[in-house]
């Protein structure tokens, strides 16, 4: 290197063939510093990528575990019942991609074999998806099928029935009889399992209201939507019917959601902690092995900043490459991850890549700094006479 301005600075291919060569010679600690950037990064890559699709995927796990939304008559129409037709109109104005499952419910008593039941006719297609929690013993009833039954496993074991038994259900009011078959019987641990379930049609007429409902209820992905809004939009539209959320299941599904996104976080600042330890550790060594070569470089006209511009330049270049191989892996590692918990793939998002690439390679800047500020300490006098 000269002494003047413009040739105190190596130029451009001694640069780099110096940077290549220190990269070269010590690979195994290249090696070190490349895995554990790559290592973090794809953690970071993973949770990102499942932080991102966590929302729309837990919305949809959750709502496995029951209904959220409630349409029925409006408290000031003095009805107990709304049109059937009008609660499929209302149902229809939720976005097919973001409704789990639907049945509207209508409900009697009828006496049976033993004695009295609550008696509720519903869309059974419809409350399989709503309820997919319940254990069935036999199995589901299809909606055209008006010679079968389906009865809680309380009522069940009250009323003495099994599964392929025959019950008549009388409904006193409209003198209707009929004798149907147990297809199956449901265990819901809830007010369910005390009651008889037939197909809507059929409760329509055992209770002499056919074309009418007393409610509905839906199970809705909720995540970025505009709930309330769509609540509005239906009453809006049909003036007879109330249309709400279940306020405890949306607050209980968004606080879960809360607390896992804030534990990913939490795991995602942690790796990136020890990333960041183990890169600085390594180069600490580094400098330590390189202290004549830095004392030379100073003793033939390099300053500070040529020496902050080589280890900056060599943490950058392993840096980005481990941070390139870390999204590919992390992008293969949420793959699993998703198969593992949702059972389906994680969508690649583009906000993954800023909130991976910047802070990993902040972090090996950063891990770079107290090796660094070792490296520009280095006295050439003192080196060279190797005291």
């Amino acid at each position: 290197m000269a002494g003047d301005k413009g040739s105190k600075m190596p130029g451009a291919g001694m640069f780099l063939l110096i940077l290549f060569k220190s990269l070269k010679v010590r690979r195994n600690r290249v090696a070190i510093t490349f895995f554990s950037i790559t290592i973090g990064a794809a953690i970071i890559t993973a949770l990102s990528s499942v932080y991102f699709d966590i929302s729309t995927k837990m919305s949809r796990e959750l709502r496995t575990y029951g209904a959220n939304f409630f349409i029925g008559p409006a408290a000031s129409s003095g009805s107990r019942t709304v049109d059937a037709h009008v609660i499929e109109e209302a149902v229809g104005m939720v976005s097919p991609g973001r409704l789990i499952g639907a049945s509207p419910y209508l409900y009697g008593v009828v006496r049976l074999d033993l004695g009295n039941a609550v008696m509720a006719g519903v869309d059974f297609s419809g409350l399989r998806r709503l309820s997919p929690y319940w254990q069935i013993e036999g199995k589901w009833i299809v909606d055209f099928d008006e010679d079968s039954c389906m009865v809680g496993k309380t009522l069940a074991k009250n009323m003495e029935l099994k599964v392929g038994d025959s019950v008549t259900v009388i409904r006193n009011e409209t003198g209707f009889q009929k004798t149907l078959t147990v297809k199956g019987i449901a265990e819901t641990g809830q007010a369910e399992d005390d009651r008889i379930f037939v197909t809507l049609s059929l409760a329509g007429r055992i209770t002499g209201l056919e074309g009418k409902v007393n409610h509905a209820l839906l199970s809705i992905v909720t995540e970025d939507m505009d709930v309330d809004g769509l609540a509005a939009r239906m009453e809006s539209r049909f003036p007879g019917i109330d249309a709400k959320p279940i306020r405890k299941v949306s607050y209980s599904d968004g606080r879960i959601l809360e607390k896992i996104k804030g534990l990913m976080a939490l795991v995602a600042f942690m790796i990136l902690t020890v990333t960041t330890l183990c890169v600085m550790t390594t180069l600490i060594a580094v400098v330590s092995e390189r202290t004549r070569e830095i004392g030379l470089m100073k003793a033939i006209g390099a300053d500070d900043r040529d020496i902050v511009l080589q280890f900056l330049s060599e943490t950058l270049i392993v840096g980005m490459a481990g941070v390139a191989a870390g999204l590919v892996a992390g992008f293969i590692l949420a793959q699993l991850l998703g198969q593992a918990v949702f059972g389906s793939s994680i969508s690649f998002r583009l906000a993954v890549l800023p909130v991976t690439v910047l802070p990993s390679v902040f972090a090996a800047l950063l891990a770079a700094a107290i090796p660094v500020r070792m490296a520009v300490r280095v006295v050439p006098a003192q080196v060279l006479k190797e005291e």
